[in-house]
């Protein structure tokens, strides 16, 4: 059997193997994010859309076109759970509608999907050049919950925790921390050191399994 043509591009599908290019799983993103970014991008919604949400399902369909099959649409997507994610959203209050019955994103709406893109940022890892990156924060306790946030990015973005508000990674990392820092508005409060290596490091070589810098200083 012969694959249809795939674009190299196409990230949706991993590599070449046996002849064919499998599809990469990627966890569907929950309806309720869809229709907050329809709002957001300008998409009238109504607060009718709660009891008839039939246009609301036309213009989800068309911004899911390209992201999923069709079965999976349909499997997916539902005047029902339009209706259930419309009034999650609501009491989240990430969508209100003061007048005329439409819906606007609130404050608390666009700094959710401001998480939702920082969610997705991972840090490329790349030959090892024997440098470490060491990040330090102090977040006051008034941001608690960002600074539970940061630390948890950091963990799921491969950063070891190496002292109490140190964190430590072999490969550079700056943007990514700029964008989520600026995101979680706590640019000041963070520090990066670029270290070359150290007497005690050859732990941390083991747990990152990287191949050892001949020039050790």
């Amino acid at each position: 059997m012969v694959q249809k043509y795939i674009h190299p591009s196409d990230n949706r599908y991993g590599p070449r193997v046996g002849g064919y290019r499998y599809k990469k799983y990627a966890p569907p993103e929950p309806l309720s994010v869809t229709i907050l970014k329809l709002a957001a991008a300008g998409v009238i919604i109504t607060a009718a859309s709660i009891l008839d949400p039939a246009f609301l399902l036309k213009a989800i369909k068309a911004y899911l076109k390209y992201k999923m099959d069709e079965t999976e649409y349909y499997e997916r997507v539902n005047k029902r759970k339009i209706q259930r994610s419309l009034r999650y959203l609501k009491r989240k209050r990430f969508i209100a509608f003061p007048r005329k019955g439409r819906f606007i994103v609130t404050i608390e709406g666009t700094q959710r999907l401001a998480r939702i893109d920082i969610d997705k940022i991972t840090i490329k890892k790349v030959p090892w050049n024997g440098k470490w990156w060491l990040l330090t924060f102090d977040i006051p306790e008034n941001k608690e919950a960002k600074r539970d946030y940061f630390r948890r990015r950091l963990k799921e973005m491969g950063f070891y925790h190496f002292q109490r508000s140190v964190f430590v990674i072999p490969y550079p990392c700056e943007k990514e921390i700029e964008k989520i820092a600026e995101t979680l508005d706590i640019s000041s409060n963070y520090h990066i050191l670029i270290a070359e290596r150290f007497d005690g490091d050859d732990e941390l070589i083991l747990r990152f399994n990287l191949k050892p810098s001949k020039n050790k200083k």
